[in-house]
């Protein structure tokens, strides 16, 4: 599988991944019960309890931009633009070193009953990290080529051969016809 196509397949699968980790977000369970709501998390710094807050608004923030720099790659790699693929590069980076941070943050305020809970979070993450790292050397190299010779990648310079060779279409040359008779 050579670099392009796998830059192509990283693409779709960020899009996908980072959907199915919103749609995690956005329906996690924080409060237990119907009338009084027991919460999950105990009180904890003015950041955690900010960011516990705004945990939905800012999962929504991180995975749209993140979506729309996966579009862009995918959109850059069709055009051959290696800037696009240097920007999704890190965008990630950035992207998972938040989530890795915001889901310690909150696994520090979880109540004892629920650090379990906090296991299988952390083990999500590290597991999306894992994916989303181990596919940026290839999406590296790809820019790379990219950037050292654009005109070789693309759809323009690039010669098929034909079924027809020129030497099966010249005419048969005998040793009669390589000289001119001067008489």
């Amino acid at each position: 599988m050579n670099d392009k196509l796998f830059s192509l397949l990283v693409g779709i699968f960020s899009i996908l991944n980072t959907i199915q980790f919103l749609i995690f977000d956005l329906n996690e369970v924080t409060l237990i019960g119907f009338e009084y709501g027991f919460s999950i998390y105990r009180n904890g710094s003015v950041v955690t309890n900010w960011v516990l807050t705004n945990k939905k608004t800012i999962s929504m923030g991180l995975s749209g931009v993140t979506v729309l720099v996966s579009a862009m790659l995918l959109y850059c790699i069709h055009l051959n633009f290696y800037q696009g693929l240097l920007c999704y590069a890190l965008w990630i980076i950035c992207y998972e070193l938040t989530s890795f941070s915001m889901v310690l943050l909150l696994n520090g305020i979880l109540k004892k009953r629920f650090k379990e809970l906090g296991s299988v979070h952390l083990a999500f993450q590290i597991s999306r990290m894992l994916l989303h790292f181990s596919s940026l050397p290839f999406i590296i190299k790809h820019t790379y080529h990219l950037y050292r010779d654009p005109k070789s990648l693309s759809k323009i310079s690039r010669r098929r051969p034909s079924s027809i060779s020129t030497l099966d279409s010249w005419s048969h040359v005998g040793p009669g016809m390589m000289y001119r008779k001067l008489n």
